[in-house]
Order: C-alpha cells, then sequence, then structure tokens
C-alpha cells in the first residue's frame, strides 16, 4: 500500500531535519512547510503578523496540493510542518480517497530544552525573516505556544518520539518502527 509519512509536533523538535533523514533512507519524496513558506515570503513578501499567516495558510494549500497531485502517481511521500488538527482531517481524506496508509511522527520535547534551541536558532542561525515575526521569543509565549500545540488533537496511527535531544534521529529501535510502516 502507498505510505504518506506525516512528521510534527513542538516546536524546535527537529522535525525538517528528521524528514530530510528519512527522505535519504527511503529514497522518497519530503516536503517541509518551512522550506515552501520561505520561498512565497522571497517571491511574495510581508510586512506583518497578519501578512505572514496568510503565507502559512497558502502553504498548506501547496501542501495539499503536492500531495494530490504524487497520489495519482502512486508514490510515497513524507510532508512535514506543525500540523493543527483540521490540517491533519484533510491530509487523512486525500490519502484515503488515493489508498494512503499513513502514519504521523509527533515530536515532544521538554519545553525549556526546546525554547533554549528555539532561541538559538533565532539568535545564531540566520534564519528566513518569514519565521521571525512572532513573539516566541519572550519564553512565557513560547510556553503558552507549546501548551496550546500539545493539545491539538493527532488523528490515526502515531509514533510518538522524544524530541528533547536529537539523538532519536538515530535510534535503531525507532527508526525500525518506521522501517515497519513504510515496509
Amino acid at each position: 500500500m502507498r505510505k504518506l509519512l506525516l512528521l510534527t509536533g513542538d516546536i524546535a523538535a527537529g522535525k525538517s531535519t528528521f524528514s530530510k533523514i528519512l527522505s535519504a533512507r527511503y529514497r522518497i519524496a519530503a516536503f517541509q512547510k518551512d522550506s515552501i513558506k520561505e520561498v512565497l515570503g522571497d517571491v511574495i513578501g510581508f510586512h506583518n503578523r497578519e501578512e505572514n499567516l496568510k503565507l502559512s495558510n497558502a502553504t498548506m494549500g501547496i501542501l495539499y496540493h503536492l500531495f494530490s497531485g504524487l497520489a495519482v502517481t502512486g508514490n510515497d511521500v513524507i510532508l512535514e510542518a506543525n500540523f493543527h488538527e483540521a490540517e491533519l482531517q484533510k491530509l487523512h481524506e486525500i490519502a484515503g480517497e488515493n489508498h494512503y496508509e499513513v502514519c504521523t511522527l509527533v515530536l515532544r520535547g521538554d519545553t525549556d530544552v526546546l525554547y533554549q534551541r528555539y532561541r538559538n536558532r533565532m539568535n545564531n542561525e540566520n534564519r528566513h525573516p518569514v519565521h521571525l515575526s512572532t513573539t516566541l521569543d519572550v519564553k512565557e509565549d513560547f510556553v503558552r505556544c507549546a501548551e496550546w500545540m500539545k493539545q491539538e488533537k493527532i488523528i490515526g496511527h502515531t509514533i510518538e518520539i522524544d524530541a528533547t535531544d536529537f539523538s532519536y534521529q538515530k535510534d535503531e529501535e525507532l527508526l525500525k518502527r518506521i522501517d515497519e510502516f513504510m515496509g
């Protein structure tokens, strides 16, 4: 059966990096929401948080479109974003219509560690401007956002991953579980 592997979860959990690792491991296409949003930001631009959120919504529309287009080819695919419940439902709908089995990897970590990782990204990694229009550099805002995101319902088959450190990316037991799904 065709496979759709979704990666979601906490901010700064390493979702994009892990999606690229898995893309290479299985030799299948992976699309990251942030990468698409960066292209849109460069081409369309934005001036405030409201316009940035419109770029996020457009990016999700592009992810739906990409998956729908790939689905007719029957290829397996990986999609990565901090998906909300309605977005996951839409992806599961497209998957069902096209006979895809879905597994969602949910990356969660210690909020204090993730906050420090996020701050390091923002301050030391020359992040794209589309990622800098939030107030998540303020710890209270980051914590509030993290708690809100943990309330999002994750539907379907899931694998929970502790992303407090990056050891999960080479965890043979975890990779074996993902291999079994992708098999």
